[in-house]
């Protein structure tokens, strides 16, 4: 009898143990589905706010666009569309995202908001149509040491020449498919800047923090090759100039208080408006860690019509390009998700 009682005792703490564990994982089952769900709806929710983001500038250079146009046609001439509504009264700096100097806006909407710059494309410099001495003398300007400069110009044009002729400086296949993920020198243009991420010694940080502000693989070169330095970017004006980073920042600064005019040499009409941008719209929540960011190149093809010719939907965003603390509203640390 006392060995029943017994073998019941264990029955009773053994089932107590079993309910309890089932009790803590389905506590952390539901724990993890409540963090999982609060997660997807604010990730959907700062997808449709750099949604937003993106269209509000599209909106505003097909609006642009109109507005040329029909200027154009009230005056009955000009080949460029102008931005002043107002050319009779006081000069009004056209709106950024119009101009595609890539500065960053902020615009709050409801429980966040968004961040969007637009960059003229043809304010940077094209990879495909850019020489030798052009490559070699933007790595000077940018600081770069001489020697990987120079082996980083050979690289560049080792891969996008037609031939397997190794520069003094240069690698061709031989050297990629030997990488851990092997795969051959392309041997032909740069479809996409991103295309600099397969180039020896090309790390993330450079590329993202120097060389994709630079270069690009749309539009035509300008004379000499030369980037449009009306809507050129700070990365761009030192590679150009050969100044400091703060002198090309203050450059920046002063084009943006005079409108374009009169600034460096002048070569393209204060107003006319880009044909081919990329936008980049970043969202983000003001109670949340989670960010997200979207980029398209949009050609203009009329005053009111454009096509995609690239879209980008989940691009690394590790920190707001405009940090919210910096307009009194907090210091959190935003995540990319």
């Amino acid at each position: 009898m006392h060995n029943e009682r017994g073998v019941i005792l264990l029955v009773v703490v053994w089932s107590l143990v079993v309910l309890m564990v089932i009790a803590l994982e389905l506590g952390r089952t539901a724990r993890v589905e409540g963090i999982s769900t609060d997660v997807y709806q604010q990730e959907a929710k700062t997808y449709y706010l750099a949604m937003a983001g993106l269209n509000h500038a599209l909106y505003q250079l097909v609006r642009a666009g109109q507005q040329g146009r029909a200027r154009q046609n009230r005056d009955g001439g000009g080949d460029r569309a102008q931005l002043d509504s107002n050319e009779q009264g006081p000069k009004e700096c056209p709106d950024a995202w119009r101009l595609g100097d890539g500065q960053w806006k902020n615009e709050f909407s409801g429980e966040g908001g968004y961040q969007v710059r637009v960059s003229d494309e043809s304010g940077k410099i094209n990879i495909n149509q850019a020489d030798e001495v052009i490559l070699r003398q933007t790595f000077t300007n940018l600081d770069f040491d001489p020697d990987f400069g120079d082996a980083l110009a050979d690289a560049i044009l080792d891969w996008r020449d037609p031939d397997d002729l190794e520069r003094l400086n240069g690698v061709e296949s031989d050297y990629y498919l030997a990488q851990d993920i092997p795969y051959p020198a392309k041997d032909g243009p740069f479809d996409v800047i991103d295309e600099l991420l397969l180039i020896r010694d090309v790390t993330q940080d450079l590329f993202y923090d120097t060389l994709k502000e630079v270069f690009t693989v749309y539009g035509t070169a300008r004379a000499g090759n030369m980037a449009n330095l009306m809507t050129a970017g700070p990365g761009v004006i030192m590679a150009n100039r050969g100044v400091d980073a703060e002198t090309a920042e203050e450059m920046v600064r002063q084009r943006q208080e005079n409108c374009g005019e009169d600034f460096l040499d002048g070569t393209v009409a204060r107003g006319a408006l880009p044909t081919i941008v990329t936008i980049e719209s970043v969202g983000y929540l003001n109670t949340g860690r989670i960010t997200r960011r979207l980029s398209g190149v949009v050609q203009r093809t009329g005053g009111r019509s454009f096509r995609m010719l690239r879209w980008q939907d989940r691009l690394p965003s590790p920190e707001l390009p405009i940090k919210i603390d910096d307009q009194g509203s907090g210091d959190d640390v935003y995540e990319n998700f």
